[in-house]
């Protein structure tokens, strides 16, 4: 049957499933370009995990198509090699005739390759037209099957049980066209290293927030940060816009073509999940967040805060995410920063001293004694020992009193770390490592503590020049304390801080302040 098409030789199934090699699932839209009696769209439709795929089949011989549609497939066009649409693909599945199989299969190629999503190929190959690439056509096909990575596997005997008999050597050839998108080419046009802008002033702003030696690279960083944003709006406007031609057209086009009587248009239900400007808007919004995010990350300055400081200065960063993203601005934030830097330094300690006095409050705490005006009640200042109760999450023994510090209750871990960053903002040669004393107890030159099973921490501080200063810097914060001035002119003044801190918590700084 059919034996007068010297290009018809119908695909056995072994070899239908040696093409596939292991493939069982399919799903989508595919294209048998050379269906011939359709025998490979039914081994694919057998296939267990067959998906009820949308096949399209090519036949050029009219006996063969009529077949074909007769059978219920779908034929859409005579001639593969003149084959245009506007279909996407994503199988492309294929036993081209063996006279022409290099123009078919580059054919399949150039139609995957022009397609704006994904394509698998699966083509049966004369071996020769692999081995033999004496014309340009065959070093053409060899060049793009190997710019794709595609898997080429020979097989001899492919036809030898078949339909129609043949001895031919076959190469089976898997090929999986990625869409590379033009993402890098428009990035590649973004005009970086041209910003005229006066940056000094960013420098300096920049030198608070990040190491001296990092401010350059920082500033570019930025500027590519934002022309990157701006590139990444004008593309989510640019496809707003297109959007909103399309649907317009659409709706005109449904216009002229509606006939008399009818309620809607024969493109009524073309397009579905419109992008409104709300949905723009919120694009916009969520791309600007990311970039403040990405223009503000750095661990420089976080690093010296605590936990309770940092949140408030990402309240701060937070409320920043509605200013457009330009040098102005992000200068303006950053100068914000530095000029509050001394401050939320200052309250990175007094809230740890917050935490830790909170506990020594009781019924006779505001019954305050004073000497000249000052506070001296021992609830406004944190003795050598304190204890503080800590509400311990996933409250396992095990877990919380491990021998290594690294592992203990996070809580703990968070609390003590804390109270290391605010001691390092007055002694940067604080550390931060502790050793073990026992699975409960840790400490270093600074601190010791010990964790307890009711949830409570026993801190012991080893420093107490340290301690003094700690408790001097805040005292003077709440104006518990006389002032520099009064303590140059008032003899009793200095010698009462004297007396309850000592001469060197006097000569308190901030480190970075």
């Amino acid at each position: 049957m059919f034996t007068d098409n010297k290009d018809f030789y119908p695909t056995p199934k072994e070899l239908f499933y040696k093409l596939m090699n292991g493939k069982r699932y399919l799903a989508g839209r595919i294209l048998e370009p050379s269906a011939g009696k359709g025998d490979l769209i039914k081994y694919i439709r057998e296939l267990p995990r067959h998906n009820k795929s949308r096949i399209d089949a090519i036949e050029k011989d009219e006996r063969l198509a009529g077949l074909l549609m007769s059978e219920g497939i779908t034929v859409v066009w005579d001639d593969f090699l003149t084959y245009q649409t506007y279909k996407e693909y994503d199988y492309i599945i294929m036993n081209p005739p063996f006279s022409n199989g290099v123009d078919h299969v580059l054919k399949a190629l150039e139609l995957a390759e022009n397609q704006l999503g994904y394509c698998e190929i699966y083509a049966i190959l004369n071996k020769e037209t692999i081995n033999n690439a004496f014309s340009a056509k065959r070093q053409e096909l060899l060049r793009k099957l190997d710019e794709h990575g595609a898997e080429i596997r020979y097989v001899k005997d492919g036809f030898i049980d078949a339909e129609r008999k043949t001895d031919v050597e076959v190469a089976l050839i898997t090929a999986k066209i990625q869409k590379r998108g033009a993402g890098k080419s428009i990035y590649d046009k973004i005009p970086f290293n041209t910003t005229q802008a006066n940056t000094d002033e960013l420098s300096t702003a920049l030198s608070t927030y990040v190491k001296q030696s990092e401010v350059q690279a920082k500033l570019n960083d930025i500027e590519r940060l934002v022309l990157e944003y701006e590139t990444a709006c004008e593309l989510a406007r640019k496809t707003f816009e297109a959007i909103r031609d399309k649907e317009s057209f659409f709706s005109y086009i449904g216009t002229v073509n509606k006939r008399d009587g009818e309620v809607g248009s024969p493109f009524s239900y073309v397009v579905s999940n419109n992008f409104t400007v709300a949905d723009l808007s919120e694009e916009i919004d969520r791309l600007r967040r990311g970039y403040w995010q990405l223009i503000l990350d750095t661990d420089e300055f976080k690093k010296m805060l605590t936990n309770e400081a940092i949140q408030e200065l990402n309240k701060r960063l937070g409320a920043a995410e509605q200013m457009e993203i330009n040098l102005p601005n992000i200068r303006m934030l950053l100068m914000a920063i530095s000029f509050n830097k001394r401050d939320m330094l200052v309250e990175s300690v007094v809230s740890i001293f917050k935490k830790i006095t909170q506990y020594h409050q009781n019924q006779y705490s505001t019954n305050i004694h004073y000497y000249n005006g000052w506070k001296t009640n021992d609830a406004y200042k944190i003795n050598k020992k304190i204890v503080i109760p800590i509400k311990w999450s996933n409250f396992d023994p095990a877990w919380d009193f491990d021998k290594d510090f690294g592992r203990i209750n996070r809580d703990a871990r968070d609390f003590i770390l804390d109270l290391i960053k605010a001691l390092q903002l007055i002694e940067p040669s604080v550390s931060e490592e502790f050793k073990t004393i026992s699975e409960q107890e840790f400490e270093n030159d600074t601190l010791r503590f010990r964790m307890f099973k009711n949830g409570n921490i026993h801190v012991w501080f080893k420093d107490l020049t340290l301690l003094s200063q700690l408790n001097y810097l805040c005292g003077s914060h709440f104006d518990w304390l006389p002032s520099e001035e009064e303590l140059k002119t008032d003899r009793k003044a200095r010698e009462y801080v004297v007396k309850e801190f000592g001469e060197d918590a006097m000569k308190v700084t901030l480190i970075g302040a």
